[in-house]
């Protein structure tokens, strides 16, 4: 009884991550993961426990994503209402006979409609997973695929280089996926068109969507198109299309078998209505649904335009989903991405660009937030770097000490040959997306090239070239410009020596980045960004590449932009930690050996010995502080993964305690 209660226990702990599951199955499988005492055949039982249902969906297999909207992350879809919902099984393309006539009266008229939409909708399925498919996927524009992020990352993730990829199988060749359309009760074959691409993973935890280019050798299902903004009122009778599985866990078992009997993983078409129209981006609805909807399409049945992507639901309680609004504004910030801006050939790598090279070059912009004196950013005061900072000679022979590229500016170290820091304008509504091609670096010539570091320097898998200004945050504007601005990241004055696993790892810096630029994307905003490493006395050198000199074990980053909703000001930072800055301002538990942190920017401030100005005025972390003689609470860092939400982006920031008084706000 012990040894089954352990392996339960086991279990139970390796369904919430199966990313740690299937590293350590494809080890068992080779016979090389050896535990003392221990037959390999139990091992694999452990890791690959035989199930009931080999196929089933995401929730069938007890895996919770790690971040919900508003509600447990144990709960998903769920049967609302036990009465007056049945999900109908869908055959040759259409639904079948409803068990009433009111229901029939009520849905014959829109049949051609709902047909539509069930052409459109396919089951997810995965190749070289131990899942075969995870949820529901439908056409949202000519060859792109919507779903939930929680069934895309079980076989998706971001990339490091940027944008997103296929993640690695234990055996370590990319996973692969597609859409069947024709998983139908009774049909014979499939109609599978393959997910060719990631297009898009959402790095906000309020927003659980994923896109995926699509290729089929057969003609598309037509797209489904997304409703008005304001449809989706109380009571619009809806509909909603995927493929209910097995979810005895998470509903009731009689009622499972009342609506469903002993038939999942097909598709079906389920009636119901709106019960909450959206707020906060997110409606409710009251159609039948259970694991295996993730990603399905709610839509309005008399106009067959999707209202909502349907993501998670609580037993006899509701539904969830995103507004089509939300969808929109994704896929709208997709489109702005520009793809097919070519490289043109470019000079030998590690060569050089001479001052004439970035003439006209328009740098950071301080009131690029806004035109008013209260919206302005100016760069960052100097302070203890003031005699440290470089004099660089422009074009026009005039000297400086700001290294202006296009879209972002560059205030550099001569002692430690890298930036003080870095910062850069992002506007989302005019991104662009230009190949990033070999990674060709060069030096500024508007500096001396021996107060530049250079390829020679930097140890390939020991020590990177970690760029400041990530690459594709000032590509936008004209191609020209994206394209200047895409060379210009590449300078060694925009870059600072970095432990190759922290620039490497995909849960540094790259979720924090992602969220900042997609959030930009999608949301159309204007955003600026203060990057640089902190850069102490103590940090250590490498003896095998000498001419690094220190290198840097913390970076930070501080992001300012513009509440939509009170047009103000605000900010907030971070810190890649190895810990001793963590330890040393706030006193609190390190996570791990590399992790991304939210910290007060006063914090980050005594640590650099930069004078942030304004930005720690309007930090959100600050104006949640206490006013004197009230009691203290510690807030403490806060690894970023787990706390995106409050970046505030598609959020609300904090609001200055005095603000929030005079508004009669708690």
């Amino acid at each position: 009884m012990a040894g089954e209660e352990a392996l339960h226990r086991a279990n139970q702990i390796l369904d919430q991550d199966p990313e740690i599951r299937e590293q350590l199955l494809g080890l068992a499988s080779k016979g090389e993961l050896n535990i003392p005492g221990v037959d390999n055949t139990v091992i694999q039982r452990v890791l690959d426990p035989p199930r009931t249902r080999t196929s089933g969906g995401f929730e069938a297999f007890g895996i919770a994503p790690r971040e919900m909207v508003g509600m447990n992350s144990g709960v998903f879809e769920a049967i609302v209402r036990k009465v007056g919902r049945p999900p109908l099984l869908v055959k040759d393309g259409t639904y079948v006979k409803p068990p009433t006539k009111k229901l029939a009266n009520q849905l014959e008229p829109n049949r051609s409609k709902i047909n539509t939409v069930i052409a459109g909708t396919g089951r997810i399925e995965f190749l070289f997973h131990r899942m075969d498919w995870a949820g529901t996927g439908w056409m949202i524009d000519r060859n792109i695929a919507v779903t939930n992020r929680h069934v895309a990352e079980l076989v998706a993730e971001a990339n490091p280089r940027g944008g997103f990829r296929f993640r690695a199988s234990a055996a370590g060749f990319p996973f692969k996926a597609r859409l069947d359309y024709k998983e139908e009760f009774g049909a014979d074959g499939s109609q599978e068109a393959n997910l060719v691409r990631v297009k898009f993973l959402s790095a906000n935890p309020n927003l659980d969507i994923a896109l995926f280019e699509v290729e089929a050798d057969f003609p598309l299902p037509s797209p489904i198109e997304l409703a008005d903004t304001t449809a989706a009122k109380k009571g619009l009778p809806i509909g909603i299309v995927g493929y209910p599985a097995d979810d005895p866990d998470r509903n009731d078992p009689d009622r499972i078998r009342h609506y469903f009997g002993d038939i999942f993983d097909v598709k079906r078409f389920a009636p119901g209505e709106i019960s909450q129209p959206s707020s906060g981006g997110i409606l409710m609805h009251d159609a039948t649904t259970l694991g295996g909807n993730s990603g399905s399409v709610v839509f309005d049945l008399n106009s067959g335009k999707a209202v909502g992507l349907h993501f998670a639901g609580t037993y006899l309680k509701g539904n969830f989903a995103l507004d089509a609004q939300s969808i929109r504004k994704v896929l709208r910030g997709l489109k702005t991405v520009v793809a097919g801006i070519e490289i043109p050939k470019l000079e030998k790598r590690d060569s050089t660009h001479a001052a004439a090279f970035f003439k006209g070059r328009d740098g950071y912009r301080k009131n690029f937030l806004g035109k008013s004196k209260d919206l302005e950013v100016p760069l960052l005061g100097l302070a203890a770097f003031g005699n440290d900072v470089a004099e660089a000679t422009g074009a026009d022979g005039k000297k400086t000490k700001e290294l202006r590229y296009r879209h972002f500016s560059v205030q550099y170290s001569k002692s430690r040959k890298v930036p003080i820091y870095t910062a850069v304008n992002i506007d989302g509504a005019k991104s662009r997306k230009v190949k990033r091609g070999d990674d060709q670096w060069f030096q500024d010539l508007r500096l001396p090239r021996n107060m530049q570091l250079g390829e020679k320097d930097y140890g390939r898998d020991v020590v990177d070239r970690g760029h400041m200004v990530r690459r594709e945050d000032p590509v936008w504007g004209s191609a020209a410009e994206a394209l200047e601005a895409n060379f210009d990241t590449f300078h060694y004055t925009n870059a600072a020596p970095q432990h190759a696993d922290l620039n490497q790892r995909a849960n540094a810096w790259q979720g924090l980045e992602n969220f900042i630029l997609g959030s930009s994307r999608t949301e159309g905003l204007k955003v600026s960004v203060f990057t640089g490493p902190v850069l102490r006395d103590d940090d250590p050198s490498d003896p095998d590449f000498p001419n690094l000199g220190r290198i840097p074990r913390e970076f930070w980053k501080v992001v300012a932009a513009i509440d939509a909703d009170t047009g103000e000001l605000y900010a907030s930072g971070y810190v890649l930690s190895q810990g001793k800055m963590i330890q040393d301002f706030t006193e609190a538990i390190v996570f791990g050996d590399w992790n991304t942190f939210q910290v007060p920017i006063s914090t980050i401030a005594a640590a650099t010995r930069l004078d942030f100005g304004v930005l720690a005025k309007v930090d959100t972390m600050a104006s949640a502080e206490p006013a004197p003689g009230e009691e203290a609470v510690m807030l403490g860092p806060k690894p970023i993964l787990l706390s995106t939400a409050e970046m505030a982006f598609l959020g609300e920031p904090a609001r200055p305690k005095a603000k929030r008084k005079a508004a009669g706000e708690p």
